[in-house]
């Protein structure tokens, strides 16, 4: 399995929401889309840091230096 070495930087943005705490919806608000993308955007960031939730998403990206 090859390792995924970045994320697009909407996915940057929406796991630095991720790491602060904002679900789907307070996701979606804050970027003005639908929650179902908001979540779409989530499970793209799981499937690309081979995690299965958003905490160990958070603590991966906060590891990895792409989220202050």
């Amino acid at each position: 399995m090859t390792e995924v070495t970045s994320l697009t930087p909407r996915e940057c943005f929406v796991l630095r929401l991720v790491c602060e705490g904002f679900t789907n919806r307070e996701i979606g608000e804050e970027m003005f889309i639908a929650e179902t993308t908001a979540r779409g955007h989530v499970n793209s960031i799981l499937r690309k840091l081979h995690v299965r939730n958003r905490a160990a998403a958070a603590a991966e990206g906060i590891r990895r230096r792409w989220v202050a």
